[in-house]
Protein backbone atom coordinates (compact mmCIF):
# COMPACT_ATOMS: atom_id res chain seq x y z
CA UNK A 1 0.00 0.00 0.00
CA UNK A 2 1.10 3.74 -0.46
CA UNK A 3 0.75 7.25 1.53
CA UNK A 4 -2.58 7.73 -0.71
CA UNK A 5 -4.05 4.99 0.15
CA UNK A 6 -3.59 4.77 3.88
CA UNK A 7 -4.40 8.52 3.71
CA UNK A 8 -7.62 7.85 2.23
CA UNK A 9 -8.50 5.40 4.82
CA UNK A 10 -7.59 7.51 7.41
CA UNK A 11 -10.37 10.16 6.20
CA UNK A 12 -12.91 7.81 5.36
CA UNK A 13 -12.24 5.93 8.88
CA UNK A 14 -11.70 9.25 10.85
CA UNK A 15 -15.00 10.77 9.85
CA UNK A 16 -16.94 7.57 10.44
CA UNK A 17 -15.57 6.95 13.90
CA UNK A 18 -16.38 10.60 14.51
CA UNK A 19 -20.10 10.60 12.94
CA UNK A 20 -20.66 7.10 15.08
CA UNK A 21 -19.24 8.33 18.44
CA UNK A 22 -21.21 11.39 18.50
CA UNK A 23 -24.27 9.70 17.74
CA UNK A 24 -23.85 7.33 20.73
CA UNK A 25 -21.81 9.21 23.45
CA UNK A 26 -23.33 7.15 26.24
CA UNK A 27 -23.00 4.35 24.66
CA UNK A 28 -20.63 1.15 25.59
CA UNK A 29 -18.30 -0.06 22.97
CA UNK A 30 -19.14 -3.77 22.96
CA UNK A 31 -15.09 -4.56 21.68
CA UNK A 32 -13.38 -1.84 24.43
CA UNK A 33 -16.21 -2.17 27.29
CA UNK A 34 -14.32 -0.06 29.75
CA UNK A 35 -15.22 2.86 26.93
CA UNK A 36 -17.99 4.75 25.97
CA UNK A 37 -18.41 6.27 22.26
CA UNK A 38 -16.92 9.69 23.90
CA UNK A 39 -13.89 8.20 25.45
CA UNK A 40 -13.02 5.93 22.61
CA UNK A 41 -13.76 9.77 20.39
CA UNK A 42 -11.16 11.03 23.13
CA UNK A 43 -8.41 8.36 22.81
CA UNK A 44 -9.10 9.26 19.01
CA UNK A 45 -8.47 13.27 19.36
CA UNK A 46 -5.38 12.05 21.68
CA UNK A 47 -3.85 10.32 19.00
CA UNK A 48 -3.73 13.05 16.60
CA UNK A 49 -2.99 15.75 18.81
CA UNK A 50 -0.23 13.10 20.07
CA UNK A 51 0.87 13.02 16.42
CA UNK A 52 1.13 16.79 15.85
CA UNK A 53 3.74 16.93 19.01
CA UNK A 54 5.72 13.96 17.70
CA UNK A 55 5.76 15.66 13.99
CA UNK A 56 6.67 18.61 15.34
CA UNK A 57 9.17 17.31 17.47
CA UNK A 58 7.79 18.54 20.72
CA UNK A 59 7.51 15.01 21.93
CA UNK A 60 9.35 12.06 22.46
CA UNK A 61 8.47 8.62 20.85
CA UNK A 62 7.71 7.10 24.32
CA UNK A 63 6.19 10.00 25.97
CA UNK A 64 2.49 8.82 27.17
CA UNK A 65 -0.16 9.74 24.68
CA UNK A 66 -1.81 13.12 25.38
CA UNK A 67 -5.32 12.59 27.02
CA UNK A 68 -8.00 14.64 26.09
CA UNK A 69 -11.55 15.02 27.78
CA UNK A 70 -14.53 13.21 26.39
CA UNK A 71 -16.40 16.40 26.64
CA UNK A 72 -13.60 18.15 24.95
CA UNK A 73 -13.25 15.28 21.92
CA UNK A 74 -17.12 16.08 21.52
CA UNK A 75 -16.61 19.21 20.61
CA UNK A 76 -12.66 19.32 18.79
CA UNK A 77 -12.79 16.13 16.92
CA UNK A 78 -13.50 17.53 13.84
CA UNK A 79 -10.37 20.11 13.52
CA UNK A 80 -8.08 17.71 15.17
CA UNK A 81 -8.84 15.15 12.46
CA UNK A 82 -8.77 17.68 9.86
CA UNK A 83 -5.05 18.82 11.39
CA UNK A 84 -4.00 14.76 11.33
CA UNK A 85 -4.87 14.99 7.55
CA UNK A 86 -2.98 18.45 6.93
CA UNK A 87 -0.56 16.91 8.64
CA UNK A 88 -0.24 13.42 7.16
CA UNK A 89 -0.36 14.72 3.27
CA UNK A 90 1.80 17.58 3.59
CA UNK A 91 4.55 15.84 4.99
CA UNK A 92 7.18 14.04 2.97
CA UNK A 93 7.25 10.64 3.45
CA UNK A 94 10.85 10.55 4.13
CA UNK A 95 10.91 13.42 6.87
CA UNK A 96 12.74 12.01 10.11
CA UNK A 97 9.77 11.18 13.29
CA UNK A 98 10.61 9.20 15.65
CA UNK A 99 8.71 6.13 16.34
CA UNK A 100 9.07 3.70 19.37
CA UNK A 101 9.19 0.59 17.22
CA UNK A 102 12.22 -1.56 15.37
CA UNK A 103 11.37 0.20 12.53
CA UNK A 104 12.43 3.02 10.44
CA UNK A 105 11.67 6.35 12.13
CA UNK A 106 10.22 7.88 9.54
CA UNK A 107 6.20 10.17 8.41
CA UNK A 108 5.41 7.09 6.54
CA UNK A 109 5.62 4.81 10.07
CA UNK A 110 2.90 7.02 11.29
CA UNK A 111 0.98 7.76 8.34
CA UNK A 112 0.65 3.92 8.21
CA UNK A 113 0.07 3.32 11.42
CA UNK A 114 -2.75 6.13 11.38
CA UNK A 115 -4.50 4.27 8.69
CA UNK A 116 -4.97 0.79 11.04
CA UNK A 117 -5.64 3.05 14.37
CA UNK A 118 -8.47 4.51 12.75
CA UNK A 119 -9.52 1.16 10.79
CA UNK A 120 -9.39 -0.71 13.94
CA UNK A 121 -11.05 1.53 16.17
CA UNK A 122 -14.07 2.41 12.87
CA UNK A 123 -15.00 -0.98 13.65
CA UNK A 124 -14.89 -0.72 17.44
CA UNK A 125 -16.93 2.79 17.32
CA UNK A 126 -19.99 0.72 15.16
CA UNK A 127 -19.93 -1.97 18.24
CA UNK A 128 -21.94 0.54 20.03
CA UNK A 129 -25.05 -0.25 17.14
CA UNK A 130 -26.96 -3.59 17.90
CA UNK A 131 -25.30 -5.05 14.39
CA UNK A 132 -22.20 -6.65 13.19
CA UNK A 133 -19.65 -3.61 12.11
CA UNK A 134 -18.51 -3.80 8.57
CA UNK A 135 -15.08 -5.60 7.92
CA UNK A 136 -11.85 -3.93 7.04
CA UNK A 137 -11.25 -3.84 3.34
CA UNK A 138 -8.92 -6.30 2.69
CA UNK A 139 -6.32 -4.58 1.43
CA UNK A 140 -6.08 -2.43 4.27
CA UNK A 141 -6.61 -5.66 6.86
CA UNK A 142 -3.74 -7.36 4.99
CA UNK A 143 -1.49 -4.69 5.22
CA UNK A 144 -2.82 -4.64 8.83
CA UNK A 145 -1.59 -8.31 9.86
CA UNK A 146 1.64 -7.28 7.98
CA UNK A 147 2.41 -3.97 10.36
CA UNK A 148 1.34 -6.21 13.26
CA UNK A 149 4.23 -8.56 13.32
CA UNK A 150 6.75 -5.93 11.64
CA UNK A 151 6.58 -3.14 14.27
CA UNK A 152 4.48 -4.29 17.36
CA UNK A 153 5.61 -8.11 17.39
CA UNK A 154 8.97 -7.62 15.86
CA UNK A 155 9.93 -4.87 18.60
CA UNK A 156 7.92 -6.77 21.65
CA UNK A 157 10.48 -9.58 20.77
CA UNK A 158 14.08 -7.05 20.68
CA UNK A 159 13.12 -5.31 23.73
CA UNK A 160 11.84 -8.53 25.74
CA UNK A 161 7.93 -7.85 26.25
CA UNK A 162 7.52 -10.98 25.03
CA UNK A 163 9.09 -14.52 25.52
CA UNK A 164 10.73 -15.99 22.49
CA UNK A 165 9.40 -19.43 21.02
CA UNK A 166 10.53 -22.19 18.36
CA UNK A 167 6.82 -21.73 16.71
CA UNK A 168 5.56 -20.83 13.27
CA UNK A 169 2.53 -19.47 12.84
CA UNK A 170 0.46 -20.07 9.57
CA UNK A 171 -1.78 -17.71 8.31
CA UNK A 172 -4.57 -18.67 5.07
CA UNK A 173 -6.24 -15.46 4.06
CA UNK A 174 -9.26 -17.07 2.54
CA UNK A 175 -10.56 -13.76 1.06
CA UNK A 176 -7.30 -13.22 -0.59
CA UNK A 177 -6.35 -16.82 -1.46
CA UNK A 178 -2.71 -15.82 0.01
CA UNK A 179 -0.39 -17.78 2.54
CA UNK A 180 1.83 -15.99 5.27
CA UNK A 181 4.06 -17.87 7.56
CA UNK A 182 5.70 -15.61 10.69
CA UNK A 183 7.92 -17.19 13.09
CA UNK A 184 7.51 -16.05 16.91
CA UNK A 185 10.77 -15.30 16.61
CA UNK A 186 12.42 -18.67 15.75
CA UNK A 187 11.19 -21.27 13.33
CA UNK A 188 9.43 -24.44 15.11
CA UNK A 189 6.07 -26.72 14.58
CA UNK A 190 3.19 -24.67 13.18
CA UNK A 191 -0.15 -23.48 13.99
CA UNK A 192 -2.51 -22.44 11.53
CA UNK A 193 -5.34 -20.62 11.44
CA UNK A 194 -7.48 -19.44 8.75
CA UNK A 195 -10.48 -16.32 7.81
CA UNK A 196 -10.51 -13.29 6.19
CA UNK A 197 -7.55 -10.79 6.09
CA UNK A 198 -10.42 -8.67 8.30
CA UNK A 199 -11.42 -11.25 10.84
CA UNK A 200 -7.62 -12.15 11.09
CA UNK A 201 -6.43 -8.65 11.61
CA UNK A 202 -9.08 -7.93 13.99
CA UNK A 203 -8.08 -11.34 15.88
CA UNK A 204 -4.63 -10.36 16.44
CA UNK A 205 -6.31 -7.36 18.11
CA UNK A 206 -8.15 -9.39 20.46
CA UNK A 207 -11.74 -7.72 18.59
CA UNK A 208 -12.11 -11.32 17.95
CA UNK A 209 -10.94 -14.57 19.80
CA UNK A 210 -7.98 -15.75 18.00
CA UNK A 211 -8.51 -19.32 19.04
CA UNK A 212 -11.91 -19.21 16.72
CA UNK A 213 -9.61 -19.24 13.39
CA UNK A 214 -7.46 -22.54 14.61
CA UNK A 215 -7.62 -25.14 12.24
CA UNK A 216 -4.63 -26.90 13.21
CA UNK A 217 -1.51 -27.37 15.29
CA UNK A 218 -1.31 -26.17 18.97
CA UNK A 219 -3.55 -23.95 20.25
CA UNK A 220 -1.47 -22.80 23.25
CA UNK A 221 0.14 -20.08 20.73
CA UNK A 222 -3.67 -18.75 20.41
CA UNK A 223 -4.79 -19.54 24.03
CA UNK A 224 -1.97 -17.07 24.91
CA UNK A 225 -1.99 -14.60 22.16
CA UNK A 226 -0.20 -11.35 23.60
CA UNK A 227 -2.22 -8.22 24.53
CA UNK A 228 0.40 -5.59 22.33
Amino acid sequence: MDAHRWIESVEADGRELGRLCRERPDTTVRSCPDWTGADLLAHAAGFCRTLDGLFAGTREARDPAIVVPPSEALQTYDVDLAALLRLLRETDPGTRVVNWSVLEDDAAYWVRRAAHEFAIHRWDAATTGDGEPAPLPADLARDGIAEFFEAFVATAFAYGFMPPNEATLVVELTDLDETLREDLPRPGPTTTIRGTASDIVLAFWHRRAPTDFHVDGDRAILEAWPHI
